[in-house]
């Protein structure tokens, strides 16, 4: 691999999908409900795949200097038709939010810092200053008008923090002493917000919630990744990790007290395996995967997990890892 295991989970990442339907709500009772077989395949009769709209789709390569944006619909393979930066270093995720701006961590930057940029590869809009030597890694967004950015590592290297922003300004810290390495971070409907993280001792990547926005956070111990990157939310309040162990997104249904996936969705093409980030397309019909080490972009359906078309032009060479959809899928 061109990143260690070790570079890989303080950089890294990955963003999610979901495959199942499921009871709404962060911690709250319910059972899963598994979505109709002829339902699906109605659907894919009707709709021919995901991407066929209009939007962009952008792709952060880890230690970048720039953020391409391609059509979403890209199964010709064309080239970004835009871009953004420079930035110092882009090393985790970046994300859009309900309006359709982009928003960029730059752990690069000095001081560190998360911008917005306009949509269609816009103009810098909002500059967030994350201050300290800190490694500012993903970005989500809350109902409320609320971004919240998670720091992977803060004050020379000590356990990070996520931190939720007002405006332009610091207005909550979210912490916890388990949580040592805090990066993929995703809101689900009712604003509770979800960090995928390792522990103190690096022996395993866990998933936890703080309820509202609020300390403290529950520590979900049972649910495992490959290693910390993204997280998401589907509609149906199913949660979602990549995980590079098994080139899978792993699914967990409500109310997330399950050892094993509910549903572990194999991501390849059949050759390439392992995948960095993913985010669903608007309709949450399809799913959009980096695959760093490939230096593609791979599409699949959703919920099947059917490989649809890959792209790369652009992207020799580099690593890709952040991608986000524009407008962007809402749970």
């Amino acid at each position: 691999m061109r990143v260690s295991a070790s570079a890989r989970y303080l950089l890294l990442a990955c963003a999610a999908f979901g495959m199942l339907a499921g009871c709404s709500g962060g911690s709250q009772d319910g059972s899963p409900t598994l979505p109709n077989s002829s339902q699906q395949q109605s659907a894919s009769a009707t709709i021919p795949g995901p991407g066929n709209g209009k939007g962009m789709t952008y792709v952060a390569p880890i230690g970048t200097t720039t953020v391409y944006g391609y059509k979403r619909n890209n199964r010709t393979n064309q080239p970004p038709v835009c871009t953004v930066g420079p930035f110092g270093s882009v090393n985790g995720g970046i994300g859009v939010d309900r309006s359709g701006n982009l928003w960029v961590p730059d752990q690069g930057a000095i001081p560190k810092t998360v911008t917005e940029y306009g949509s269609d590869c816009g103009a810098a809009k909002m500059v967030l200053s994350d201050p300290g030597d800190v490694g500012p890694d993903n970005v989500a967004f809350d109902t409320n008008g609320h971004v919240y950015v998670s720091n992977s590592f803060a004050n020379s290297g000590g356990p990070g923090n996520i931190l939720q922003y007002t405006g332009t300004s610091i207005s909550k810290t979210l912490s916890d002493p388990d949580i040592a390495t805090p990066q993929g971070l995703a809101v689900d409907k009712r604003n509770n917000v979800w960090v995928s993280y390792r522990d103190p001792g690096s022996t395993g990547t866990y998933v936890a919630e703080f309820r509202r926005g609020n300390m403290p956070a529950k520590l979900f111990k049972n649910i495992s990744l490959g290693f910390p990157g993204s997280l998401q939310f589907d509609r149906h309040q199913n949660l979602m990790g990549p995980n590079g162990n098994f080139s899978s997104l792993d699914i967990y249904a409500p109310p997330y007290t399950e050892k094993n996936p509910t549903t572990r969705l194999i991501l390849e093409n059949g050759n390439v395996t392992d995948p960095s980030m993913c985010t669903l397309s608007p309709d949450q019909d399809g799913l959009y995967c980096t695959f760093g080490f490939f230096g593609v972009v791979n599409v699949f359906s959703y919920p099947a997990g059917k490989f649809l078309y890959t792209y790369n032009n652009g992207l020799t060479g580099l690593e890709p890892y952040g991608i986000a959809n524009d407008p962007a899928a809402r749970n």
